[in-house]
């Protein structure tokens, strides 16, 4: 049977998902900046080197921004203003041939072929930020104009209210990337996701190897907001060893990763959280890739 779509009462009951770029990024350069949109599948299916664009997908995220802001990612990564829309169920038609059309200007906010209804029906979160400053070369954000760091607000589609915010800190180790997770309603920080260090904190620590993973990454991992020590996700091995709670990035193919320069990842949530946090981990990653690999994707 096919897996149900991932509604937010659906979302509840996962423990990861995987998250994976269906736009290809092949010749993303120039004016030739589409906005990147997304499949989401169950977590615990991917097998590695697998092509995750043909996992059963529960749910889809297109990418709203307009194409001025879109010029900007090759130098300044995440300084757009940026919404992404969060759907349920399986992703239209028009999705799965987006890369029919290589090379070309996509000059509306929206991948050619979403109608409205596609674009405003089925929607489980919104994901969206206004203009910031960028991150640029060495993962070190640019502070300019007063225009702040970057950040992504996960809202309710219903009532616009903000289910949560993922913030982009800057301290004295500007080179290690990390990101504050807030509550909508209180503000209270729930996380902070950031990879493991070495040389005191000063630099990113590389993972190799995994089954899953690529075989030099860098995981961003869930942590309490004030020991930043990792937290346990709900989700486990296959021989039922708990794991950190994690946005990981995922091997998937030579022909996604030379090719299609498509990105993918594995988030596993940590336990006991409620749906609505979930969804706002989901918009963390959508940060992660934007600030950190978007970039890289555009000099290849």
């Amino acid at each position: 049977m096919a897996p149900m779509p991932l509604t937010m009462d659906r979302l509840e009951e996962r423990d990861e998902v995987v998250m994976a770029q269906s736009t290809s990024q092949c010749c993303r350069t120039g004016c030739c900046q589409p906005s990147i949109n997304w499949l989401i599948a169950e977590g615990n299916n991917f097998k590695p080197g697998s092509n995750p664009y043909k996992l059963d997908a529960v749910g889809w995220i297109h990418e709203e921004s307009k194409f001025t802001g879109r010029l900007w990612s090759s130098c300044a990564a995440g300084c757009r203003s940026i919404k992404y829309v969060q759907h349920h169920g399986q992703p239209p038609a028009s999705m799965m041939t987006e890369n029919v059309e290589w090379c070309t200007c996509q000059f509306d906010e929206a991948t050619k072929g979403l109608t409205k209804e596609e674009r405003t029906t089925n929607i489980v979160a919104i994901h969206e930020k206004k203009q910031t400053c960028g991150v640029f070369c060495c993962w070190a954000p640019c502070v300019c104009n007063g225009f702040g760091l970057p950040y992504l607000e996960t809202k309710d589609p219903a009532t616009g209210d903000v289910l949560g915010r993922t913030q982009y800190v800057c301290d004295m180790c500007c080179f290690v990337p990390k990101y504050d997770i807030l509550d909508g309603k209180t503000g209270t920080q729930l996380y902070r996701l950031r990879p493991d260090t070495c040389l005191g904190g000063l630099c990113v620590k590389f993972r190799y190897g995994g089954k899953k993973g690529k075989c030099c990454r860098v995981p961003f991992i869930v942590r309490h907001p004030e020991t930043h020590e990792p937290v346990i996700s709900g989700a486990t091995t296959l021989a039922g060893t708990a794991i950190n709670a994690m946005v990981d990035v995922l091997w998937s193919g030579w022909a996604n990763e030379c090719c299609m320069k498509k990105n993918a990842y594995h988030v596993s949530f940590p336990r006991n959280i409620t749906p609505e946090h979930k969804a706002v981990l989901l918009g963390s990653t959508l940060l992660v890739d934007v600030t950190m690999f978007e970039q890289e994707q555009d000099d290849n």
